[in-house]
């Protein structure tokens, strides 16, 4: 080769770039089939990283709203005297004395069956006092603008009475458990209604602290102690060491006791379908290989002129090194602005849904919430734009080394 020819080559330097860049503005313009590989490959990306930034998201949010919004509702550790609280006013204090402790709310608690017009639901019938209300109880009573009823009332979820079918102002028979196996029916009066958006809409009432506590047949006026404390994830430790600052007769019931088996179905679908997803990042990448080895065959003779030029071998690597990487890039770029854009608008979109065709795809019967929550952090995004890069580069690997394995004198044989 004269020095020419060399010189006017390295007049384009860095030439690698230039020419992986022109192959990937080119694509397989003069090879259908390389062309449609190409988009196949750089769909694969945008759809795999779209939809795992967005699953990601709904599924923190689905977390979000547990500790959020469902443990704000239910007590992190339950406090229960097996016969009741006469003076609950100084042992509170005594609770609310706790460094850990953020919440201290007298209740009393009744399970039985709520029955109107032949119709019949299972039903827990909370009792609290207007003067200790749980945070999250109350932000629920203000949303809804009713407050804890007076005595002979109570309030139903919306569920409960949509299930039944019954309106504020109207009466319902409440059929609890008596002594040796008998039933008592108490009449009550429907004074509002409110929503949680959570699985405890199915069951749930609220009633004052007396009525309840007389309807469960307590000796005091309550039946132990809801607490908030400051680390849900230590509630277990936390209930052990409240019992011991409380008189003698006191059990406790952590979150995790309820609500526990719903926070690890959260985490393990989380985990199970973000690997799903990320199996579809995966195949793309293997889409690029395929693209790539048909793009190196395709332009055997490009490769073997431009090695004859004084292109080097690892000047070859870094050739469709760039192809690959800019192919990659573009589709994971647009994937993290679709799954951005879809973090913001599914639940928007699922909201249409269910009204353009009259279903409900989030039942509090099945789902711990009704609606699409979404958390959209950063460092997810991040996270799956690197993976998603740094397995586009390994796909990109064994073609681009095949690349430069060519001998010259082999592939210009003919010509």
């Amino acid at each position: 080769m004269d020095s020419c020819s060399r010189w006017r080559l390295r007049l384009f330097k860095p030439v690698p770039l230039f020419i992986g860049l022109r192959y990937f503005a080119l694509g397989g313009r003069n090879n259908r089939l390389v062309s449609f590989i190409s988009l196949l490959a750089m769909g694969g990306l945008v759809l795999g990283v779209g939809l795992l930034i967005v699953v990601l998201s709904v599924m923190n949010g689905f977390d979000r709203e547990l500790r959020e919004r469902i443990l704000s509702v239910v007590p992190h550790v339950q406090l229960i005297h097996s016969e009741g609280v006469s003076e609950w006013q100084q042992q509170a204090a005594l609770l609310a004395e706790q460094p850990s402790v953020t919440e201290v709310t007298p209740y009393a608690e009744v399970n039985g069956l709520i029955h109107f017009r032949h119709n019949s639901r299972p039903i827990q019938l909370l009792g609290l006092s207007p003067e200790a209300i749980p945070a999250g109880i109350d932000a629920v009573l203000a949303e809804a603008s009713v407050t804890i009823p007076g005595d002979n009332q109570l309030l139903l979820s919306e569920v409960v009475a949509s299930a039944l079918n019954v309106e504020v102002g109207q009466r319902i028979t409440v059929i609890l458990p008596g002594a040796e196996g008998a039933t008592r029916a108490v009449s009550l009066t429907v004074a509002g209604l409110f929503a949680t958006h959570t699985e405890m809409d199915q069951v749930f009432a609220l009633g004052s602290l007396q009525q309840v506590a007389a309807l469960a047949g307590l000796d005091g006026p309550a039946q132990g102690f809801r607490v908030q404390i400051d680390d849900q994830f230590n509630a277990r430790n936390q209930g052990y060491a409240l019992l011991e600052t409380l008189p003698y007769g006191y059990g406790f019931r952590d979150w995790f006791q309820t609500h526990g088996n719903l926070y690890q179905a959260i985490q393990l679908s989380r985990n199970m379908v973000g690997l799903l997803i990320f199996m579809i990042i995966a195949i793309a990448a293997f889409n690029v290989i395929s693209m790539l080895m048909m793009s190196v065959m395709d332009k055997r003779r490009d490769i073997a002129i431009l090695q004859t030029l004084g292109l080097s071998r690892p000047e070859i690597v870094r050739l469709f090194l760039t192809q690959g990487a800019l192919i990659g890039l573009f589709g994971i770029a647009v994937g993290v602005i679709f799954g951005v854009l879809g973090c913001y608008w599914v639940a928007d979109f699922v909201a249409w849904m269910e009204s353009l065709f009259g279903v409900t795809f989030l039942s509090t019967e099945i789902y711990p919430i009704d609606y699409i929550p979404v958390d959209m952090r950063l460092a997810d995004i991040v996270s799956v734009a690197g993976a998603a890069v740094v397995l586009n580069l390994l796909a990109t690997l064994y073609p681009a080394l095949r690349a430069s394995r060519m001998v010259p004198a082999e592939e210009l044989r003919y010509e």
